[in-house]
């Protein structure tokens, strides 16, 4: 592994007045929860000792909630549920995503190690639109001075996922003109009996093609004392695959692996006051034996799975650690704060191709293997004189910040109301310390010399944001009506420093994100909702104090109807978005920029249709039969021309009137299962059609300077099977075998970061799950 030293900390100006604003608030929000805890205890409070098989603990409080309180959201939701992850044994997040109708997910290396994910035809470079959560703590690496997630919660351990597209995302940010998205993780209440003595382990353990070994294990309990309630969880992740692709040359592998423990506790007093203190505590140790570098068209026909022999020493090495602290107290049945302190740390290295050198020239990967001939070609083959240039783009990301929030339930004559407010002073920076590192090659392609960079001599710069967010939001029902009106509101601190330039500066970004909701109960069954909601996404702090960039809006309107019955759930959604100086990451692997940049202004509009049915679901019999279906038509274009004239970027050359690149026309995902007793088979299957890599809509495989590049292009249609057999031997233990990718289609998933990109192939698993 290549040097790791990370780069100089944040100044001392910095730190200071970012933890005086954490102090401040961490303060009046202890004082304000303490204050209010002790006025509605001070009346006399009448009790009588609960059993232990009475003990309700309190949740901590969710995006969704559970999937029938989806009928009463003033706005489109869905809930992805453990079952619908766990019956493929999936870990790429794209085929558990791709479920709700509305969300599409950009491949990069056929296992999803790093998704792109879009809602409602947002950009979907490294998820930068969509705030990325795990139990509603923000996750994205630094959310305001970074926000392209190079991590990503992993999929197979979590027990759901909750998506919101519609107005109810006014209590969440920064990056919302794509939506929210929030990982849940195993809770408290997968132990037994909730109050009980009880303990519960879990285990899943498959192996499959390539070596891929995945394994999913927690142990925890919940023990009653005369203090209280006392419960925690240990939980432990780990994935490994040698991978499917081959390098030229070399007998390396092309896999990954993980490996992520993590501690849950949490600690309800036995008082007249309902209490709860939650801890957490969890680590990610990542390495992806992975490049940017795709394929020639040529190439890939003849082995899309193979690899250049000039991506030999490409690796990607990671390591995310987060923590936090809740607290939960309820003065009343009708008064609730929730308050959380949290700390997250992303360091990582991708050490990768950067570009290769033929004499005074120098060419990126995608004009090398675009012209697919030539010395460039001949020399990321391994077959010519020159040099590679490896960068080691290393990086470290700080988030720290205290979140709070209070819902309050009370009436005003016939109208009922549920008051959400919120707060949330948020610190993140990014620090990049980088080098390039040469490899020269002779005529034989053999490696003869290396030159390595000093540390920091290839970027040495510091990015941070101060954030404060503040939202209000009413849900205001009135009989079968009701109306949620809500505003958010972020300030943001920002300063970059870039010790190599020279360049510094300090700036302030304000936002506001309206938002309003309806949703109308019909009858007990049907459901009809509207809403409209101001999406934002907020520049960098280079971006905001070098370049002058704007916050990108979107001004977003829906209109749907749900039908729910314990026998089918349906829902049928229309949606309009106007995006207005769409932001571009400013990394290739993201979007396809060098500097992030305002590209002009897009529209999209379509219509979502889901539906679940099981017509056994409430018969006396031993057969069932679930049943999904899933439709998302999408026009998303270009409304303005795009200014950014950088030619790596895949928005240049765009017109309006274009295709916003990776934004399918449509998409279509169903699922069939057929369960009797002990015997359950599930089908699980997604079409998507060919999109365009880039804005410019070109089918050539050029840039708009007529220049061979690989990231021009289309993207394939492709059409995914899935097959898991499952058979229960006893109440606890199940055996259970699959495949994906059924079918072996053989598709370009991306061109991006650097030319055309395969999906994982058919891949064969298998297994056993216990419970005790």
């Amino acid at each position: 592994m290549q040097n790791t030293t990370f780069a100089r900390p944040p100044s001392a100006y910095a730190v200071r007045a970012t933890w005086r604003r954490l102090i401040a608030a961490s303060t009046m929000i202890l004082l304000y929860t303490g204050l209010q805890a002790q006025e509605a205890s001070s009346a006399p409070v009448e009790t009588e000792p609960q059993s232990e098989s009475e003990v309700q603990t309190l949740d901590v409080v969710t995006v969704v909630g559970k999937a029938e309180d989806i009928p009463r959201i003033a706005g489109s939701a869905a809930l992805v549920t453990k079952e619908a992850i766990r019956n493929q044994d999936y870990s790429n997040p794209a085929r558990v995503l791709q479920q709700v109708p509305g969300v599409y997910i950009r491949e990069e290396d056929g296992f999803g190690n790093f998704p792109n994910i879009s809602i409602r035809g947002a950009d979907p470079g490294r998820s930068s639109k969509v705030t990325i959560m795990e139990d509603g703590i923000p996750m994205a690496p630094a959310p305001y001075s970074a926000p392209a997630a190079y991590y990503s919660p992993r999929i197979g351990r979590m027990s759901g996922v909750e998506v919101l597209k519609g107005s109810s995302q006014v209590r969440y940010g920064p990056h919302t003109t794509g939506g929210v998205v929030n990982y849940l993780s195993t809770p408290f209440t997968e132990l037994g009996l909730e109050g009980n003595s009880a303990e519960d382990f879990y285990l899943k353990s498959s192996f499959g093609s390539f070596n891929t070994w995945k394994n999913h294990t927690y142990w925890g309990q919940t023990v009653q004392f005369d203090a209280g309630l006392l419960g925690y969880v240990l939980e432990f992740n780990h994935e490994h695959s040698d991978g499917f692709r081959t390098i030229q040359g070399s007998d390396g592998n092309t896999g990954y692996e993980v490996y992520e423990p993590m501690l849950k506790v949490f600690f309800e007093p036995d008082s007249s006051i309902r209490q709860r203190i939650e801890f957490r505590i969890g680590y990610t140790d990542f390495k992806g034996l992975e490049t940017y570098v795709g394929l020639s068209e040529r190439d890939f026909a003849r082995d899309p799975y193979s690899r250049y022999a000039a991506t030999q020493f490409d690796v990607m090495n990671s390591e995310q650690f987060r923590t936090s602290l809740t607290y939960i107290i309820e003065p009343t049945d009708a008064l609730r704060f929730e308050t959380s302190v949290y700390y997250n740390s992303f360091q990582r290295a991708w050490y990768k191709l950067q570009d290769v050198i033929v004499g005074v020239d120098t060419f990126d990967p995608s004009q090398a293997i675009g012209a697919g001939s030539g010395a460039a070609y001949d020399l990321i083959n391994g077959n010519g004189a020159g040099s590679w240039r490896v960068r080691n783009n290393n990086r470290e990301y700080n988030t720290v910040g205290i979140q709070t929030r209070m819902d309050w339930d009370f009436a005003t004559g016939p109208l009922q109301h549920s008051l959400s407010l919120g707060a949330r002073l948020h610190y993140d920076d990014e620090i990049r310390f980088q080098n390039d590192d040469l490899y020269t090659l002779d005529a034989s392609g053999n490696i003869i010399g290396v030159t390595r960079g000093a540390p920091g001599s290839q970027d040495d710069r510091r990015s941070t944001t101060t954030a404060l967010a503040l939202y209000i939001e009413d849900s205001i029902q009135f009989g079968k009506l009701t109306v949620k009106p809500g505003l958010r509101y972020e300030h943001l601190w920002q300063d970059f420093d870039n010790f190599r330039s020279g360049a510094a500066g300090e700036g302030e970004l304000t936002t506001w994100a309206p938002g309003i909701g309806a949703v109308y109960q019909a009858t007990e069954s049907i459901s009809i909702f509207g809403s409209y909601y101001r999406g934002v996404s907020t520049p960098g702090p280079s971006g905001t104090i070098s370049d002058g960039q704007k916050a990108e809006y979107a001004d977003s309107f829906e209109l749907g109807a749900r039908y729910y019955t314990p026998k089918m759930q349906a829902e049928l959604i229309g949606f309009y978005s106007k995006h207005k100086d769409l932001i571009v990451p400013d990394l290739v692997g993201a979007s396809g920029a060098t500097e992030t940049t305002n590209a002009g202004d897009i529209e999209v509009y379509g219509l979502e249709a889901a539906i679940r049915y099981d017509p056994l679901a409430e018969s006396a019999t031993d057969w069932h039969l679930p049943m999904r279906a899933a439709l998302t038509l999408t026009h998303a274009e270009l409304t303005s021309d795009t200014p950014s004239t950088d030619e790596e970027s895949i928005f240049s050359g765009g017109t309006a009137g274009n295709r916003v690149p990776y934004i399918p026309e449509y998409n279509i995902t169903f699922g069939l299962g057929v369960e009797y007793k002990k015997l359950g088979v599930y089908l699980d299957a997604t079409y998507t059609p060919e999109t365009f890599g880039t804005a410019s809509n070109t089918t050539s495989g050029l840039a708009p300077d007529g220049t061979p590049d690989g990231r021009f292009g289309t993207a394939d249609a492709a059409f995914l099977v899935d097959l898991n057999v499952k058979y229960r031997v006893t109440d606890n233990v199940r055996l259970f075998a699959g495949v994906s990718n059924l079918l072996g289609e053989e598709y370009v998933a991306s061109r991006l970061p650097y030319g055309p990109r395969a999906g994982a192939p058919r891949m064969w698993y298998g297994g056993v799950e216990l419970k005790f």
